[in-house]
């Protein structure tokens, strides 16, 4: 194995935060696992949350990814990267474990709802200057040879733990409906919050990943705006991305928890065969990304995932056998996709304004993909078959819109960016 790209760290000490960073990301997919998904759905749904509010909930990821934007300046060049992660990281997950403690067990409706929601949006933004940092500190871990592989079975890890706490987490909604079963998760949520936290220190320190320089705040944020190159053609079909899943993917959940009423068990089991399409594809998708280069693959992974709202619609005519294709396609194809998009914006950022560049990258998904569900879940009360054929639709023009136009160009400007340098 090469020295990680700046770090100058030899093998074994690699090794050992590579491994530190698998462990840390498992136990946080047993937060995820409680608090993000069909389980948040649910208990804003026990909490009498409308779509309104179930929009803002779906679109918390997409929040903390479009803040990084914000945060990105001010935690640029930090010395000491570890410590400041497991700050914002412990923070976002003991906040949101205990902020469904408070709202179930210690405030009245609406008012619990209401405190639920703005906690849990707290908690992810929190969460925004951890994901800035992380993108940063694993280019400077990960040795570039071996990035889709590592990424690949790290993920793969952490899918497998979400996979078997998923299916614990159904049994027990189901055999202790309402209250008791969304406190035995919030409980576990900030068990495993305690435990990451730990695993958090166990990654080493490493040398500071990129320098402050001589940018302002907004000098800062203009940077990757101001610079030609691939990074502003992938950032545009970043953002235009977002508007098309957003439209249905954070109302996933919705249609298989509210309209379609399938049991906490039976989410789980379909959630469960996405987890292990992910898991059994992901290998295969980081060797093959390594191989033909992210790309190519960005076009093929995009059309799979276009397909997924139609595969939701049938299931609410046809029982579960559409169900249970769309979410294992739902489930390989994001894998292969969220490891592309990853491993390509680690290839697009410079070393010098690495910061700057993930957090523009975040901002393009994230802006879209938090404002489009927040501004139509009103809509998904008698609209929602509307908006998965129209998430459909647009997600797969842009797919073929990528194949056919932008696929070439990435690669070409990425190729005169290499013969620059």
């Amino acid at each position: 194995m090469a020295e990680s790209e700046g770090a100058g760290m030899p093998e074994g000490q690699i090794r050992r935060g590579m491994i530190a960073s698998t462990v840390e990301g498992s136990t946080y997919t047993i937060w995820t696992g409680a608090l993000s998904g069909s389980f948040l759905t649910g208990m804003a749904v026990y909490l009498g949350a409308g779509g309104f509010a179930l929009g803002i909930l779906g679109a918390l990821q997409s929040l903390a990814t479009m803040m990084q934007l914000l945060v990105a300046p001010l935690v640029s060049g930090l010395a000491h990267r570890r410590n400041c992660m497991a700050l914002f990281a412990g923070t976002q997950r003991v906040g949101g474990a205990l902020a469904g403690l408070l709202a179930l067990w210690l405030l009245p409706p609406p008012a619990s709802l209401y405190v639920f929601v703005a906690l849990q949006v707290l908690a992810w933004v929190a969460n925004a200057p951890t994901s800035v940092l992380w993108h940063g500190y694993m280019c400077d871990l990960v040795p570039m040879d071996v990035r889709g592989r590592y990424f690949a079975q790290r993920n793969a890890w952490t899918t497998l733990v979400s996979m078997l706490t998923v299916l614990l987490y159904g049994q027990i909604l189901d055999r202790w409906p309402g209250r008791p079963g969304f406190t035995a998760l919030c409980l576990a949520a900030l068990a495993a919050a305690l435990v990451n936290l730990y695993w958090w220190f166990q990654h080493p320190e490493l040398p500071r990943g990129d320098s402050r320089g001589s940018h302002s705040f907004w000098e800062s944020l203009r940077v990757p705006l101001t610079r030609p190159g691939p990074h502003l053609t992938a950032a545009g079909f970043y953002a235009a991305w977002g508007v098309a899943q957003g439209l249905a993917t954070p109302f996933y959940p919705v249609i298989l928890v509210q309209y379609l009423g399938l049991s906490f068990s039976t989410v789980s089991w379909l959630t469960t065969l996405s987890s292990l399409a992910s898991i059994l594809t992901a290998p295969l998708w980081g060797r093959w990304e390594d191989r033909v280069g992210q790309p190519r693959a960005i076009g093929v992974l995009a059309l799979g995932l276009a397909s997924v709202p139609l595969w939701y619609l049938l299931g609410g005519k046809l029982g579960l056998p559409p169900l249970i294709l769309g979410h294992v396609v739902y489930g390989s194809s994001s894998m292969g996709m969220n490891l592309a998009n990853q491993t390509l914006n680690m290839r697009l950022a410079p070393r010098e304004d690495r910061t700057s560049y993930f957090a523009f990258f975040a901002a393009a998904t994230g802006l879209t993909g938090f404002l489009t569900p927040v501004l139509v879940g009103p809509l998904t009360g008698s609209h929602l078959a509307q908006l998965f054929v129209c998430s459909a639709l647009l997600s797969a023009t842009l797919s073929l819109f990528w194949v056919l136009r932008l696929e070439a160009r990435v690669e070409a400007q990425m190729g005169t960016l290499v013969a620059s340098k």
